[in-house]
């Protein structure tokens, strides 16, 4: 059987961090700055949103763009169109009223269900949004307004041959073990050293791993009597 709606696409899904610890009022201010935002991205990247397949999901969307949709012109002009757009809009707002995001891009087949877009690349696409190290390095990087991950075709076959201004080096390849997902994603932040964000997964409060000293202590005869201590990854000699 032929599905009359197959076809490929880019795919595009965003999300915004804390979004269900505020309150009513503003959830309501950060769905209305979620939208403008991505709009104005779009026109400033001259890119026609209304175009868009698009369902909106409270905190976040997940859009299908046109077939005919140039992938560059996406992953980095209108990219680089929504960190701008992002900075300007949390210039002047407080920590908890910012809006930071997680962006997730990626090209594959799609097709139309009776309920959405079934199918493993549009599940894909969600699982890199919702991906670990996706929320890490936005939790862990405060002054950051947007985390965006590609998938490995989209990195592979626009980025690293050289199809954008984005430079491949400023990527960092992550794992992606989501539900049944296990793959990879690429990860970039504006204005950041991605590789040297701690993705380790915090430790968990009364776990040996949470100690300053690290999991584990040992000791050990240097040369001369001298007792060595290393505690996780720092080791020193103590004083008499």
């Amino acid at each position: 059987m032929t599905d009359a709606n197959f076809r490929r696409s880019l795919l595009v899904c965003c999300d915004l961090r804390r979004y269900s610890a505020a309150d009513d009022q503003l959830q309501r201010a950060l769905q209305e700055l979620l939208v403008q935002s991505l709009d104005r991205a779009a026109a400033a990247a001259g890119i026609d949103r209304t175009t868009w397949q698009r369902q909106p999901e409270g905190d976040g969307e997940f859009a299908v763009l046109p077939s005919e949709t140039p992938e560059h012109l996406v992953v980095d002009r209108y990219v680089r169109s929504l960190h701008a757009e992002l900075q300007s809009v949390n210039r002047y707002r407080v920590a908890e009223a910012k809006v930071r995001m997680r962006l997730a891009i990626h090209h594959g087949v799609i097709s139309e269900g009776a309920n959405g877009f079934p199918g493993k690349d549009t599940v894909l696409v969600a699982r890199l949004l919702s991906s670990r190290a996706a929320h890490v390095a936005l939790d862990r990087l405060p002054s950051a307004d947007l985390v965006v991950i590609l998938s490995e075709h989209l990195y592979d076959t626009l980025v690293a041959t050289g199809h954008t201004t984005l430079r491949a080096d400023d990527f960092r390849r992550v794992e992606v073990k989501e539900k049944t997902f296990d793959g990879h994603g690429w990860l970039w932040v504006p204005d950041a050293e991605v590789h040297s964000i701690d993705l380790d997964p915090p430790a968990e409060p009364g776990s040996a791993s949470a100690s300053p000293f690290g999991p584990v202590t040992q000791h050990a005869i240097a040369t001369g009597g001298s007792t060595i201590v290393q505690a996780g990854r720092d080791a020193h000699i103590p004083r008499k």
